[in-house]
């Protein structure tokens, strides 16, 4: 399910350096925004990654925000064995 949207904001976000963001937020949002374009792409692992940068950044970036969170729960049920997902889980607060 890749867009030409997703695709744009990959390669966007693969130029942005998170320390030269000024707050643990934006450099959260960053990566959680670069989630939900790996998430559009269909790239599981890739988006499981992102969200634990984002959680690294700001734990509350994917904890509290609804529709990443709903993205992450989704991630976490349907891909299960993904590398990093279960780590995403604990970290979340996540439990089934």
């Amino acid at each position: 399910m890749r867009s030409d949207l997703s695709d744009a904001a990959t390669n966007a976000g693969r130029g942005v350096h998170p320390r030269r963001l000024p707050t643990p937020e934006r450099r959260g949002r960053l990566f959680t925004d670069l989630a939900r374009a790996w998430w559009q792409w269909g790239k599981p692992e890739q988006t499981a990654l992102a969200l634990l940068n984002a959680c690294q950044e700001s734990v509350s970036e994917v904890r509290t925000r609804p529709a990443i969170r709903a993205m992450a729960v989704t991630l976490i049920n349907q891909h299960p064995r993904v590398s990093g997902v279960q780590t995403l889980a604990t970290t979340i607060g996540y439990r089934r």
